[in-house]
C-alpha cells in the first residue's frame, strides 16, 4: 500500500486531478496511477479521465435516489456518480479525446403499493 503525492510527477499531478490527495483515505495505490498512465500514452489528461470513470464505476454501485414517504425524506446518492463522470468528460476535453458515457447511476423507486417504478438502462 504506497501513497505518495509529489506534484514533480505525472503520478502526483494525477492524484491532484483525481482528488485522491488524503494520505489517510486514498482510493488509488501509486502503482494504480502508473498503471493509468502507461495505458494512455503518460497522457495525464486521459489518464485522469479514466480514473473519474473507475471511480464513477465505483460509485454506481450505491447510486440510489429514494424517497420515503410522500417527499419527507429523500436519499439521494447518484451526485458523486455523476460528478466524476462529468468531470471525466471535462478531462477528456482537455486531452483531445472524447469517450462516450454509457451509465452514470440507476433509479431505483418502489411506489405506495410496491409496484417497481425505476428506470434501467435504455429506458426514456
Amino acid at each position: 500500500m504506497a501513497f505518495t503525492h509529489d506534484l514533480d510527477t505525472d503520478e502526483g499531478v494525477l492524484r491532484t486531478l483525481l482528488g485522491d490527495t488524503d494520505s489517510t483515505d486514498y482510493i488509488f495505490e501509486d502503482a494504480e496511477l502508473t498503471a493509468l498512465l502507461d495505458l494512455n500514452g503518460d497522457d495525464v489528461w486521459r489518464a485522469a479521465a479514466d480514473g473519474c470513470r473507475s471511480l464513477a464505476a465505483k460509485y454506481t454501485k450505491e447510486a440510489l435516489d429514494i424517497g420515503l414517504g410522500k417527499g419527507d425524506i429523500r436519499i439521494d446518492k447518484t451526485k458523486r456518480a455523476r460528478y466524476y463522470s462529468d468531470l471525466a468528460r471535462t478531462y477528456d476535453g482537455r486531452s483531445g479525446s472524447e469517450v462516450s458515457e454509457y451509465v452514470d447511476s440507476m433509479n431505483i423507486g418502489v411506489d405506495a403499493y410496491g409496484s417497481d417504478r425505476s428506470e434501467y438502462v435504455g429506458d426514456d
